[in-house]
């Protein structure tokens, strides 16, 4: 019998989890650049980063409310368009925890830290989202979407 998903938030760590990895950016680097990160780690989001201290976020969301919007030249440094001090949960604390601080927060990315306050990754809702439905692949990925839909004939031959 399954384990309710409750049960398997509170008790599977992040760094249990496969996460791709990231590699920060420093706020010197040129927006033109940036766009390289996301597709080298095959995200919408990097860590920026002084040394081995997060300062600041860059993700999606940034790119369509401030580049696109505001017509941002190429050559602008990282730390004019980031979001400063960026949110972040620790590895080793669950997948609840993640996902709680995110739902309060209304963040899509969390920076990752190590037990020393070292960025060691991302974790985004996808993640969360992807573990989720391969422990509950016929729960997940059999739904309508959308949940109250009711056929009104039966489909098929």
């Amino acid at each position: 019998m399954a384990r309710p998903i409750e049960e398997i938030l509170e008790k599977v760590k992040i760094r249990e989890i496969r996460l791709p990895d990231v590699r920060p950016a420093s706020p010197s680097t040129p927006l033109s650049e940036i766009y390289g990160h996301f597709e080298a780690q095959g995200r919408c989001a990097v860590v920026i980063c002084e040394g081995d201290t997060p300062v600041g976020i860059f993700t999606e969301r940034d790119v369509l409310n401030r580049v696109i919007l505001e017509r941002v030249d190429p050559s602008t440094p990282i730390s004019e368009l980031m979001t400063p001090n960026p949110k972040s949960v620790r590895a080793d604390e669950c997948l609840a925890c993640a996902l709680r601080s995110m739902v309060k927060e209304g963040h899509r990315h969390m920076c990752l830290l190590d037990t020393n306050d070292r960025p060691v990754g991302l974790i985004s809702a996808r993640d969360i989202l992807v573990f989720i439905a391969e422990h509950y692949p016929k729960a997940v990925l059999n739904l309508p979407p959308d949940l109250h839909q009711r056929m009104l004939r039966c489909e098929g031959g």
